[in-house]
């Protein structure tokens, strides 16, 4: 009886990553029940927690630090084809922003995919055109649904020295690490198992958005 070589090349990532390590297609999928939660160098600050009504086609999340909180709408085509990404432009506190043109806390999709394929990239960021450099791939360790997990990441970094890493999923880019200077933000968490808890978005109409 002959042993076919498929079934042992399927597994062979999982037998060489570590055993933490996992593949990107097994981070739970985000929905309505997703709530991310990063926090900062400065151990004073709160953490800035953000909860998703909508992730797919459009992005509509909820976001609230200690003292203040908004909401933010990135339609599909700016989830799909955005050339700008913003790090605090549509953070005003107890206001309903919308975006044009541009994402924040995810890539764009196809920003990602250019980063993947070249080893830098022209953007708008924060309304500045800037180079992009492509770090490579590497591992961050995540609380996903309270369980350490070492999810693969892109690192990047803008010819200002700020420093960003991506969740490595063209459907899900998310910002997991960001570096200005001296200053540092990061995902501590993600859960997605537990009920909605959102406290400003209601849901209408069978839609979270608010077209």
């Amino acid at each position: 009886m002959k042993m076919t070589l498929a079934p042992l090349l399927f597994l062979l990532p999982w037998l060489l990553a570590p055993p933490d390590q996992i593949p990107e297609s097994a981070l739970p999928a985000f929905g309505r029940h997703t709530v991310l939660v990063y926090k900062s160098s400065n151990e004073s600050e709160a953490p800035m927690v953000v909860r998703i009504a909508e992730f797919s086609p459009s992005r509509f999340v909820e976001w609230e630090d200690a003292t203040t909180q908004g909401t933010i709408l990135m339609p599909e085509r700016a989830v799909n084809e955005a050339r700008a990404y913003v790090n605090w432009q549509l953070y005003v506190a107890g206001v309903d922003t919308r975006s044009k043109n541009a994402t924040t806390l995810w890539l764009s999709r196809r920003i990602f995919r250019e980063l993947k394929a070249k080893p830098k990239v022209k953007m708008d960021m924060d309304s500045i055109a800037t180079w992009v450099n492509s770090l490579g791939v590497d591992y961050m360790t995540v609380e996903v649904n309270r369980e350490q997990r070492s999810l693969p990441v892109v690192k990047t970094r803008d010819e200002r020295g700020g420093e960003r890493w991506f969740l490595d999923s063209e459907d899900n880019p998310l910002i997991v690490n960001a570096i200005y200077r001296n200053y540092r933000q990061k995902l501590v968490s993600i859960t997605t198992d537990k009920s909605n808890t959102l406290r400003w978005i209601k849901k209408k109409a069978g839609s979270s958005v608010p077209w």
